[in-house]
């Protein structure tokens, strides 16, 4: 297998899209299986030549040459999801930072996600040209055609506080209760989440539970050779205490923080984080 995450080159594009991958699988590359965990990006996952098995927490990804095409949307996910990967596969993985996608969408994001894995067909050009991308060869045209397609479709989404609201939660110096946040931005808790799982398919306190796991891998990463205990990560993160983190953790990613840590794989600089179980 082999993977390369790529930041936006076009600065506006980088306002709403924290970047994209290619996944490549020759036919007889070894079969890889790994778990993913939750996050409050919104991902879409675009394959051609694939048969994909869904079920719950579980996507069965196996290359096959039958001129299909496959698009994935998913960003309300809580457990992690079991990925299986079989055979040539072309794989092409946009992560759209919170309520980034919705500036390209003529509806709200709820709209699109009625299953755990919704299939994302968004415009009427968007197969035949996601198709064209997939087989390009240069990846420098690769990533010229991707980030021109997606700005072709940008239409900013504007919202009277949500923007303002994730700001507050994704600042790791915050610890806004949801009852807090609905008092600053003059509105209900039950409005507060209404407008979150309208544009972000989660409440606010699956947000900001989220935020601090994913905070929490993110400062392991850039300070694994520090030896930064569970303690102060849980302070640094504004988690309640150290019992609070391993909470979150086992309900996020099956595992305690300690098991997590020595297992899982960072690739790209942390960009993406998976645990491989094959």
């Amino acid at each position: 297998m082999k993977l390369e995450f790529c930041k936006p080159k076009n600065k506006l594009l980088e306002t709403y899209m924290e970047g994209y991958y290619f996944l490549t699988q020759k036919e007889d590359d070894p079969t890889v299986e790994y778990l993913t965990f939750p996050n409050n990006f919104s991902i879409i996952s675009v394959y051609q030549d694939t048969v994909i098995e869904f079920s719950e927490n579980k996507a069965i990804i196996t290359g096959k040459k039958n001129n299909s095409f496959s698009s994935d949307l998913i960003c309300h996910y809580k457990k992690p999801i079991h990925v299986v990967c079989k055979g040539e596969l072309n794989e092409i993985t946009f992560y759209f930072k919170p309520l980034g996608l919705n500036s390209f969408l003529n509806k709200p994001l709820c709209d699109f996600t009625n299953d755990f894995f919704s299939n994302f067909i968004p415009y009427d050009d968007y197969t035949e040209k996601m198709q064209f991308i997939l087989k390009e060869k240069d990846i420098e045209t690769k990533k010229d055609l991707i980030e021109d397609y997606w700005l072709s479709k940008l239409t900013p989404f504007r919202h009277t506080f949500l923007h303002r609201v994730i700001e507050d939660l994704t600042n790791v110096n915050n610890d806004y209760s949801v009852a807090e946040l609905a008092d600053k931005y003059k509105t209900s808790r039950q409005n507060l989440s209404k407008h979150f799982e309208t544009h972000l398919c989660k409440t606010p306190s699956e947000f900001k539970k989220i935020q601090r796991f994913r905070e929490a891998l993110k400062s392991k990463i850039e300070y694994k050779n520090s030896g930064e205990n569970l303690t102060t990560l849980s302070n640094d993160l504004l988690f309640y205490d150290q019992s609070h983190l391993i909470k979150d953790f086992k309900s996020l990613t099956g595992l305690t923080p300690k098991a997590f840590f020595k297992n899982i794989t960072s690739h790209q600089n942390g960009k993406i984080n998976w645990l491989f179980t094959q």
